[in-house]
């Protein structure tokens, strides 16, 4: 750790430790042991490099106004009223860089995407499924296509009107 971070972790500590003051001492040490291994787990799985992604870790963490709120609430005791220095908030020393801003977030968006997609897939599903009960359709029998020429006349089996010349009526034959 570098120094210049080694104080910023040292300072934030101390300010915590600044509005614990109403709590045992035993109790005051585990709490102020226990952030000082989390920040350094942190600081180790990111690999901090800058001050800004330590200043960006203690922000997760909270100010030490709220660090101090949570071990009183969790304590079940009433927080001792604060005095000046410790209703301060925690800010980096002067010169420091301001942690980068968060990325945003676009999740929602995937979200939105992968759910239309499953209502796709489902429709397309649903639809493949019903062709598939139903079976190919079947061709229509030559019945079905027979229809009469004049709608007046009754309708001549297709065989009967192709096979055989029309007769003729007996008047109009010739001796």
């Amino acid at each position: 750790m570098k120094p210049n971070q080694t104080d910023l972790v040292g300072e934030y500590l101390h300010e915590v430790e600044l509005r614990l003051s109403g709590l045992p001492l035993l109790q005051r040490r585990e709490l102020l042991a226990d952030l000082a291994a989390h920040i350094e787990t942190e600081r180790a799985e990111r690999n901090v490099q800058s001050d800004g992604e330590l200043i960006e870790i203690l922000e997760r963490l909270g100010s030490p106004e709220v660090v101090a709120a949570a071990a009183y609430e969790e304590a079940g005791g009433a927080r001792p009223a604060a005095t000046a220095s410790a209703q301060a908030t925690y800010l980096p020393p002067p010169g420091m860089p301001a942690a980068p801003a968060a990325p945003k977030r676009y999740g929602w968006i995937f979200a939105a995407l992968a759910a239309v997609g499953v209502v796709v897939v489902l429709c397309l599903g649903g639809a493949l499924a019903t062709f598939r009960s139903e079976g190919p359709p079947e061709p229509a029998s030559p019945a079905e296509y027979a229809t009469p020429a004049d709608p007046t006349s009754p309708a001549t089996p297709p065989s009967a009107a192709h096979s055989a010349p029309p007769a003729t009526p007996p008047s109009a034959r010739t001796p």
